[in-house]
């Protein structure tokens, strides 16, 4: 059994491209088969999601909305799963629900920073990691840090957090995946010993937000071939493919950036 998730799992062909689920029922999963009173229905979706068959995942929580409609925890867990399986446009609604319903907005406004930069909102995203930016601690500002700076970047916006708000020596805590490619975004790391540390980095998670973060900003700076191939590098090293990183990388690769089009013309 993994930390994380089950030993057996899905993977990113099923759930973020066309491929066919064919991932058997854990232990936990077949026990909660058959639910159909609210409680019952999740732990059936806790027990697929700790497997990744996010879609899966999807359908409960949509049978348990339909019992509870404006049911907040219900809201707020499936807008993760919205995002894991490259519908940000879904997870943005879900999330600004549980915004109306009075939710935790440090929490909210993260999720919804990555959630627009998915959908290729780069504006959205920068504001809303903005407003979660003083809201936050050192080791979650970074993560806040990070994003907007993909944003910014992306955009050819000012990167304002980047330049005002990071510093070196920040207690980023766990995140130091995210603090060492803000650091070389920054220019605080030099790019040789950045590299070198990216590159012998055995943590599938760490790498996809390391090779991801140096992927768009030497895009920023117009060196496209190497830029392609961090992004390239992170897309197939998919043992933690439900990083963000991972996401957004899939997403640029497969999707040119903007993982709901109908999205942007709306917005």
């Amino acid at each position: 059994m993994g930390e994380f998730f089950d030993d057996i799992h899905a993977m990113p062909d099923s759930q973020l491209g066309g491929a066919p689920c064919r991932v058997a029922d854990s232990s936990d999963t077949a026990a909660a088969r058959g639910a159909e009173d609210f409680d019952g229905l999740g732990r059936l979706a806790k027990a697929l999601n700790f497997q990744l068959r996010y879609r899966e995942a999807l359908d409960v929580y949509a049978q348990m909305l339909r019992l509870r409609p404006d049911d907040y925890d219900t809201l707020r867990a499936r807008a993760p799963r919205e995002i894991n399986t490259l519908q940000p446009r879904r997870a943005i609604e879900d999330l600004l629900r549980c915004r109306a319903l009075g939710g935790d907005e440090a929490d909210l406004a993260y999720r919804l920073g990555i959630a627009y930069y998915l959908a290729g909102s780069y504006a959205a995203a920068m504001r809303e990691e903005a407003a979660c930016f003083p809201l936050v601690d050192d080791e979650m500002g970074v993560a806040v840090i990070y994003w907007h700076t993909m944003a910014a970047l992306k955009s050819g916006a000012e990167p304002v957090l980047l330049r005002e708000k990071y510093h070196a020596g920040m207690r980023c805590g766990h995140h130091t995946a995210y603090d060492a490619a803000v650091s070389f975004c920054a220019g605080l790391t030099p790019r040789d010993t950045f590299f070198a540390a990216m590159e012998r980095t055995d943590s599938d998670l760490d790498f996809s937000m390391l090779a991801y973060g140096a992927s768009v900003f030497l895009l920023s700076e117009r060196e496209n071939e190497e830029s392609d191939r961090l992004r390239k590098a992170v897309v197939a090293r998919d043992g933690f493919w439900i990083s963000y990183a991972y996401l957004a990388a899939w997403n640029d690769e497969y999707m040119g950036g903007t993982a709901n089009e109908q999205f942007l013309r709306r917005s």
